[in-house]
């Protein structure tokens, strides 16, 4: 045999022992990833894609689990739906827990869970937000949203989300935004898949926090859900000197508390939008519309408004701080007065949700 020939057959025994290497490389490494629990993580992760009938908004639902391997499944009823987002190790069971549930009108028992404390989803949304800067867990947050399926009453669906993530912030405005983005993304999405063309908003940017009681500001400043209800010369009446309220905006729940001197409530007004108004609230408020015509003994009133779609039906009520003839500060109701302000406040917020107050 020539030298060239030897020289030959060795190049191949080194090639082929080189492809060896490399197949038994490459199948090292892909038991290890199988092993070690990457194949299932790579197979959870490729599987949010098409989750919850494909209706999940995938992408912010990665950011806000920060890594974590989950997994998502379905639960839902004649007329709810929900999609639940939790982690995959046992060992760790709880660490990511959120679930958007979609209702529809005409499913009263499913309330949402909405405060007149929300912060206003805004950009052309109907919904709040809702998260406490001021509590230890700050990985706990919900909203709330109503979509209109084309503006005939009962044509409409309520969607909420409730979140509980270890590794997420919700202090952090990004973090909130993203929360905001799986609301309305996935509710959107499963509108459109039950035949609902859903009038849908721009994507939530940039949303607030939850107020509280002590995050009042001096009336004279109000701009928010406040502006408009009373002026300087009945509010200096009244005792009035500050207030709390929320941003401007469309919310399933609204509301303006006036109040005192550092702060202590005087007057609170609430508009309840469509289920945010429960079954007990509903029935109290009418037993209160239903009442003698006149002045009410406890200075409580309320007016009813018809909305188109979602809304369906609002009611706004206002509530002295104390029951009785006389407020907290001593002075004595102004009845005509808290008419005046009740209808003031209910037609400014009536007019952003399309609703109609009735003459009482």
């Amino acid at each position: 045999m020539s030298d060239e020939i030897l020289e030959r057959f060795r190049r191949r025994r080194r090639l082929r022992l080189a492809a060896g290497l490399t197949a038994g490389a490459v199948a090292v490494a892909g038991g290890l990833f199988w092993l070690s629990g990457g194949w299932d993580a790579w197979r959870h992760d490729r599987a949010l894609d098409s989750a919850c009938d494909g209706a999940l908004a995938a992408d912010p639902v990665r950011e806000l689990a920060g890594g974590a391997e989950v997994t998502a499944g379905i639960r839902s009823d004649r007329n709810w739906w929900q999609c639940r987002v939790s982690e995959v190790d046992d060992e760790e069971a709880g660490r990511v827990d959120l679930r958007v549930t979609v209702s529809h009108s005409d499913d009263r028992s499913a309330d949402l869970a909405a405060a007149r404390t929300d912060a206003p989803l805004g950009h052309g949304w109907t919904g709040g937000f809702s998260f406490d800067p001021d509590q230890d867990r700050r990985g706990e947050a919900s909203a709330s949203l109503l979509l209109d399926c084309g503006g005939e009453p009962g044509g409409a669906v309520t969607a909420e989300v409730r979140a509980r993530i270890a590794r997420a912030d919700f202090g952090r405005p990004e973090t909130r935004a993203g929360l905001a983005a799986v609301l309305t993304r996935t509710a959107t999405a499963y509108a459109r898949q039950k035949g609902c063309e859903a009038a849908e908003g721009e994507a939530v940017r940039e949303v607030g926090v939850s107020v509280n009681a002590w995050d009042y500001e001096p009336f004279g400043s109000v701009s928010g859900s406040c502006a408009g209800i009373v002026d300087a010369g009945t509010a200096a009446r009244w005792g009035v000197r500050t207030a709390v309220e929320t941003a401007p905006g469309p919310k399933p729940v609204e509301g303006c508390t006036l109040g005192g001197l550092r702060g202590a409530p005087l007057y609170t007004f609430t508009a309840s939008y469509g289920q945010a108004l429960d079954w007990a609230q509903r029935e109290r408020l009418e037993d209160l519309a239903d009442g003698p015509a006149g002045d009410a003994p406890d200075g409580r009133y309320v007016l009813w408004a018809d909305c188109r779609g979602a809304a369906d039906r609002a009611a706004y009520a206002v509530a002295p701080a104390r029951g009785g003839s006389f407020t907290v500060s001593g002075l004595a109701l102004d009845h005509p007065g808290l008419r005046t302000a009740l209808r003031a406040f209910a037609e400014r917020s009536a007019k952003a949700h399309g609703c109609t107050v009735g003459r009482r």
